[in-house]
């Protein structure tokens, strides 16, 4: 599963002062505000759901990607399919199943072999009553992760007008110290 965000805005008025620049310092000062405001969004993101799930933020922000398709567009991608079990943290065994980080999973054990694996180390639990039908145990963050994400969509317009604004700034600085 994954989820797009877009969002349109009306760039007209904090383009204003970079009228008098080329089409080159608009272009990168637009670009480089897209890039802080996807990051602003991996961010925001991986702070919400880091703190509703307690998952680390590496996780979260390993599932989010960028895509700068043009010069003047972007799109942020979100991966929402279930975190394996091994990787939000060491895990222990208990009496009662599997404990990794805040986690607690019932019925369920690592599994080590003697000659090495690549599955050593992982979380499994039974299916049904027989001994084979075994699965790898997940945890599921999707609507967590969606809700996060759409708060932060809700937001990126306000920050990418804040963040173009900066970088007009600089593309003004930049041409008027060459300009000395």
């Amino acid at each position: 599963m994954s989820v797009t965000l877009k969002a349109e805005l009306d760039i007209a008025a904090a383009l204003a002062p970079l009228a008098s620049l080329g089409k080159d310092a608009m272009r990168n000062a637009w670009r480089r505000a897209l890039k802080k405001s996807a990051n602003w969004v991996k961010g925001q993101t991986a702070k919400h759901v880091s703190a509703e799930m307690h998952i680390a933020q590496k996780l979260v922000r390993q599932r989010l990607y960028f895509f700068l398709r043009s010069a003047d567009k972007g799109k942020v991608w979100l991966g929402l399919n279930a975190v394996e079990a091994h990787r939000l943290g060491n895990p222990r065994q208990t009496r009662r199943g599997v404990s990794v980080g805040r986690h607690r999973f019932d019925n369920a054990w690592i599994y080590r072999s003697k000659r090495g694996s690549k599955n050593d180390g992982k979380v499994f639990r039974r299916v049904g009553k027989g001994r084979m039908p075994i699965e790898g145990v997940k945890l599921d963050w999707a609507d967590k992760g969606e809700a996060a994400f759409s708060k932060a969509a809700a937001d990126i317009e306000a920050r990418l007008m804040v963040i173009l604004e900066q970088e007009v700034k600089y593309e003004i600085l930049k041409a008027t110290r060459h300009a000395r």
